[in-house]
């Protein structure tokens, strides 16, 4: 499940840059964050079939990571200004963004402690 839900969020993740960024001259310096983290969750995916569920952590810390400097920065605008016109929603979407991150963190460490005998 947490494979599936790595390569759904990084899909997301890929499909949200090249719609907000895709054909301009910026596209390289402002998804450049997104993609890499999409990256390390495909890379999650893809390995945890050997390597069990340690690429996880490393790929949900990083969307975790992404998530809550994103919440951050809008928050900041939203309370400082200039306040975004989208920046309740903005504000919604990532906490949730950050929620499933942090949730999937959980799983990958359940997942460790099982399959290094811990419990």
């Amino acid at each position: 499940m947490l494979n599936i839900l790595a390569c759904c969020v990084a899909a997301l993740l890929i499909a949200g840059e090249v719609a907000r960024f895709g054909g301009s001259a910026r596209f390289i310096p402002m998804a450049l964050d997104e993609l890499a983290v999409a990256a390390l969750l495909l890379w999650a995916a893809w390995r945890s079939r050997r390597d069990g569920a340690i690429w996880h952590l490393v790929g949900w810390g990083a969307f975790c990571g992404l998530s809550l400097v994103l919440l951050v920065e809008t928050a900041d605008h939203q309370m400082h200004g200039p306040a975004k016109a989208a920046g309740p929603a903005y504000l919604v979407i990532l906490s949730a963004m950050f929620g499933l991150g942090a949730g999937a963190i959980g799983r990958a460490l359940r997942l460790c402690r099982v399959h290094s005998g811990q419990q």
